[in-house]
């Protein structure tokens, strides 16, 4: 297809999908501003927005929806688009979120199509910082008058994952707000379980911010030889991979130790930090946080960097 061609398909989808109209128009809208931001050149792409009459602060939100949109594989992402709230603002707000917590958020329900800028600001919040977002009921704000309605219990028989206990957790928390009511999470005995839950989120939040570093655009620039070399198929299997593995395929894809330490340090600490919290060996724990502490005292730009990411989390 000429530039010509592109161009042309792309102001007649802008002329039948307007931002202010459904959800699946707004997203139809936003992917093709992202995919022709990728395929037509700067000058022909600034005609282009020009041509479309978008605000430029519009367009911006636009064209970030549509980015995240393309890094979620087209099978998820038709079901996805239907559940989203017919609003640019609100589904730019919950693109903060990575492509996996987007989809899942959806498919549980704890987003639909009615949920609200200000409902979807405090669960990106919730999402991502986890220990900044939490209700203060669930901080334990007992000084005030209430009432205990229900008790919820889980028989020792019945497991739940992590994952499947936030997403209860969520949905009980909509429906006590709807009626003027408060979740309050019983707290947890022990400090063997208070140590784990703090590992729990430090690894979820580690594993976030190395997928910010490692995007699925990034991945796709690597060459296929070097994803057939250490057998990694997706940017998510990367994110999985052993530290060796993982190490290996970045040096091989950006071109050298050096360029891999200039690009990809801090991806390398994420990696480390995450393998840190989330490994249940004690002893494969003490050498990841030596291997960090190596590599923190011989780069102190990193160190700097890690420090600065663990204050602005609240971990620090």
């Amino acid at each position: 297809m000429t530039p010509k061609q592109t161009l042309g398909n792309a102001l007649k989808v802008a002329k039948n999908n307007p931002y202010t109209g459904t959800s699946k128009q707004i997203c139809n809208l936003s992917i093709s501003i992202a995919e022709t931001f990728r395929s037509l050149d700067s000058s022909i792409y600034g005609l282009y927005k020009n041509d479309i009459n978008i605000s430029p602060k519009i367009f911006s939100k636009l064209k970030v929806i549509g980015e995240k949109l393309l890094d979620i594989p087209e099978d998820k992402r038709r079901d996805l688009v239907d559940r989203l709230p017919a609003s640019y603002s609100t589904i730019h707000i919950l693109c903060a979120l990575d492509p996996e917590e987007l989809v899942t958020a959806v498919k549980s329900k704890v987003i639909t199509s009615s949920v609200s800028v200000r409902e979807a600001k405090a669960y990106v919040r919730q999402v991502r910082f986890p220990t900044k977002a939490a209700l203060d009921g669930e901080k334990g704000k007992w000084g005030y008058k209430q009432e205990n309605l229900f008790n919820i219990v889980r028989p020792d028989d019945v497991h739940m994952s992590e994952e499947v206990m936030n997403i209860l957790k969520n949905e009980l928390r909509k429906v006590c707000t709807e009626y003027g009511a408060q979740l309050q999470v019983a707290n947890p005995s022990g400090t063997a379980t208070l140590r784990k839950q703090e590992r729990n989120e430090k690894g979820l939040f580690w594993k976030a911010i190395l997928r910010k570093q490692l995007n699925q655009k990034w991945f796709d620039k690597a060459s296929d030889p070097i994803k057939k070399q250490f057998n990694i198929r997706t940017v998510q299997e990367l994110h999985e991979a052993p530290i060796r593995s993982f190490t290996g395929f970045i040096i091989k894809a950006s071109g050298g130790k050096e360029t891999f330490w200039q690009k990809h340090g801090e991806s390398y600490i994420a990696k480390l930090q995450m393998l840190a919290e989330t490994t249940e060996d004690a002893a494969q724990r003490y050498n990841y946080r030596r291997r960090l502490e190596t590599v923190m005292s011989e780069r102190k730009e990193l160190a700097i960097w890690n420090n600065l990411i663990l204050k602005d989390s609240g971990f620090f």
